[in-house]
């Protein structure tokens, strides 16, 4: 089964959609900054411990979940300088 067509369990979805929103408060109150966009944390120093426990990919499920939502708002697409 490829990616596209897995199914994040419910249950799981909204643990890493709540997570999601906690490193997007946790890192703005941190920075100082706007509320990041939470799968662009990942693998970054300013990544949230608790994100550990989950997977890039379940992360992305979720922002993209949020986004449907209206929470969070997806990034535009960076333009090559």
């Amino acid at each position: 089964m490829s990616r596209r067509e897995e199914h994040l369990d419910p249950d799981r979805l909204v643990a890493a959609a709540e997570a999601a929103l906690r490193a997007a408060v946790d890192v703005a109150e941190h920075t100082g900054g706007p509320w990041p966009y939470p799968a662009d944390l990942m693998g970054t120093p300013l990544q949230p411990d608790f994100l550990s426990e989950f997977t890039r990919w379940e992360i992305e499920q979720a922002c993209e979940f949020l986004v449907r939502l209206g929470a969070i708002e997806k990034p535009s697409p960076r333009k090559a300088a």
